[in-house]
């Protein structure tokens, strides 16, 4: 390993530890980071920018602005109200509902913050009336939604499968969503079994939900409510998105923004609003990580850590390294996405050829998506802030905990699965 190499290394280390650190964007840092390693290796930085994922970058902008168009002409609203009516007052289902809800949108594409945003201040309105199922229906939420980030319609998902086609790996997308969801379906269930043996013997606990929560989103100035065609085909973009994507194999970035360009050529809707939606943040991120991951894979980097990878083996001790350590940094850094995109082209370039790598690719993935509650995460911030005041401390630290207890356990339960097939 070279002097740059090496100094590649240390620097992406550094990186990650300021990011943590200073609550900094990894990929304003990862920009910053690549300057002395082209000095020094003498690339030019037109070759670096030829990383730039400008393929993500469409994808994540594109159904940004096709869910927000989906969420503010009130469609999305209208289809979650008449669920929850549907459902009543069987509050063993409730928890269900939001998690349904939250993996279909995650899914067919929406990154998993849009509907995590959307859905765990409506759970909290809805919870008012049954604070019972409060607590465990923004769980499921949030599982749910993140759970299901690792559909390759979605960036998380598409940005795994991008590193993948990038080191010339193959693998089945939709089995890791299946994955995925079904791990997250278990979880889910074994909370609500758990919480209901505690409420049987007359012990758990009930959050209640923030007082000032009332349902109703308060128009900006200047706003009308949306009219009813313009919710109508929003409404019908989004099936006519996945019809297009699923069926037809058309671009989802693309797509995505073709059917945002007729929305807001038809009805108008506040521009800047609608752009308000895209999640900048993350997209710089995935921007600067990968453009300097591909820095590392043109100076040589990438070879050489997979020769030490080479030479450490592919049992049973690197897989769990592995998995317990993308665990570790979702836990102290709030982008699952940063976090997979970072840690995938390791495992790729570690375990190709592997006959196990597909359950290897579970084993990583799956848990990473599963410590969305963690406190450190927008999820878990929004799941506080929309209790009451009087209990968020304690709501913190069960959310802490219940992060740190996943990410303990699922992680070595995958692993081992992934050795034993």
């Amino acid at each position: 390993m070279t002097v740059t190499q090496g100094l590649s290394i240390a620097l992406l280390v550094l990186v990650l530890v300021v990011a943590v650190w200073r609550r900094m964007n990894i990929g304003v840092l990862a920009l910053a980071a690549a300057v002395p390693i082209l000095a020094l290796s003498g690339v030019a930085a037109t070759k670096a920018y030829t990383a730039f994922p400008g393929d993500l970058v469409v994808l994540i902008a594109g159904v940004s602005l096709l869910f927000a168009h989906v969420e503010r002409s009130g469609a999305l609203s209208a289809v979650v109200e008449k669920v929850y009516e549907k459902v009543g007052d069987r509050q063993l289902l409730l928890p269900w509902v939001g998690f349904v809800i939250a993996a279909a949108l995650s899914s067919a594409g929406a990154f998993s913050t849009a509907p995590i945003a959307f859905l765990v201040p409506l759970v909290a309105y809805f919870g008012v009336r049954y604070r019972e199922s409060f607590y465990l229906c923004e769980l499921a939420v949030v599982i749910g939604a993140n759970s299901a980030g690792l559909s390759p319609l979605n960036p998380t998902g598409a940005s795994v499968l991008a590193a993948a086609e990038k080191l010339h790996v193959h693998y089945s997308t939709w089995g890791l969503w299946a994955v995925s969801m079904l791990v997250a379906a278990v979880v889910v269930l074994v909370l609500q079994v758990i919480q209901e043996i505690r409420r049987r013997r007359g012990g758990g606990f009930t959050v209640i939900p923030a007082p000032a929560l009332t349902g109703d989103e308060t128009p900006q100035p200047g706003e009308v409510a949306a009219p009813s065609l313009y919710r109508w085909c929003s409404g019908l973009a989004l099936p006519v998105f996945l019809v297009l994507v699923l069926f037809a194999k058309w671009d989802v970035g693309f797509t995505a923004m073709g059917l945002v360009a007729l929305l807001q050529i038809a009805f108008r809707p506040p521009e800047r609003a609608i752009l308000g939606r895209v999640p900048w943040s993350s997209i710089l991120l995935l921007a600067g990580l990968l453009t300097y991951l591909g820095l590392m894979q043109t100076i040589g980097t990438m070879k050489s850590i997979e020769g030490l990878l080479h030479h450490l083996g592919t049992g049973v001790a690197l897989v769990l390294v592995v998995s317990y350590m993308t665990a570790l940094l979702c836990n102290i850094e709030s982008s699952t996405l940063g976090v997979l995109n970072l840690m995938m082209p390791l495992v790729f370039t570690a375990f190709t050829g592997s006959e196990n790598l597909f359950w290897i690719v579970c084993a990583v993935c799956v848990p990473a998506a599963l410590s969305v509650m963690n406190p450190v995460h927008v999820a878990g911030t929004l799941i506080i802030a929309n209790s009451a005041q009087e209990q968020q401390n304690m709501l913190f630290r069960k959310l802490f905990t219940l992060a740190v207890t996943l990410s303990l356990i699922v992680p070595g339960l995958l692993g081992l699965f992934a050795v034993a097939m």
